[in-house]
């Protein structure tokens, strides 16, 4: 993997966590769509200095090769004219010519491959923003459907405490029943305390209102012939 295709890689799993996290995707998908293609034009930028540097050196390749044969066609010309010293320091000249070119050759061959395959990566890349785009609408009305999907199970887990508060509306109830009770038996222990004597003459009164009540139940009795 060259080093232009782990940088956009890195970049794309950074973008894709960072839209969990946002409420906006659109914005983050705007911004995300603006980086990559910066990015983007960057590598371009950084493949055309390395497509420069390769044909100065091919350019140089030429050069030498022109050279070369230049020296050779002397070397030829001073043979023919019978200064074979001419001749060889000629052919000399030409053989520093080809050292050179055979030492630069494979440097350009090298560097037009390793272009070649920076070309292949950015022209992947850019296929992969123009699927990005064509899907983003998709991506932002997926994101809001799972937003609306998390607001409907949250109302469910709300609805799903209505439990809790009848158990504390029973446990109130209770208490309060509880509280009347306790009232109640205070008021009769209440009316058990006092003064012995004083509740006996009480009970004595009572006693009387119960014998008027059964002299008046007899007469009445009498009356109708019972």
């Amino acid at each position: 993997m060259s080093i232009f295709n782990r940088i956009f890689k890195v970049g794309q799993a950074g973008v894709n966590k960072a839209i969990d996290k946002l409420e906006t995707p659109e914005l983050m998908l705007d911004q995300a769509i603006r980086d990559k293609e910066k990015q983007i034009k960057e590598a371009k930028q950084a493949v055309m200095s390395c497509i420069a540097t390769e044909k100065q050196a091919k350019a140089l390749l030429n050069k030498d090769k022109l050279e070369q044969s230049n020296w050779e066609a002397k070397a030829e010309a001073a043979l023919k004219a019978g200064r074979e010293d001419l001749a060889v320091k000629a052919l000399s000249r030409a053989g520093e010519h080809e050292k050179k070119a055979l030492d630069m050759e494979p440097r350009c061959q090298e560097q037009r491959t390793q272009i070649e395959s920076l070309k292949q990566d950015i022209r992947r890349i850019e296929d992969e923003l123009a699927e990005f785009k064509r899907n983003r609408d998709f991506i932002i009305a997926q994101s809001k459907a799972s937003e609306v999907k998390k607001q409907i199970y949250q109302a469910k887990a709300k609805m799903s405490d209505k439990h809790s508060a009848d158990d504390l509306m029973a446990r109130m109830r209770a208490k309060a029943e509880r509280s009347s009770h306790e009232a109640d038996a205070a008021a009769e222990m209440a009316a058990d305390s006092g003064d012995s004597l004083e509740n006996e003459f009480a009970g004595l009164d009572s006693g009387s209102a119960d014998q008027a009540v059964n002299d008046k139940l007899a007469a009445l009795k009498a009356k109708l012939g019972n």
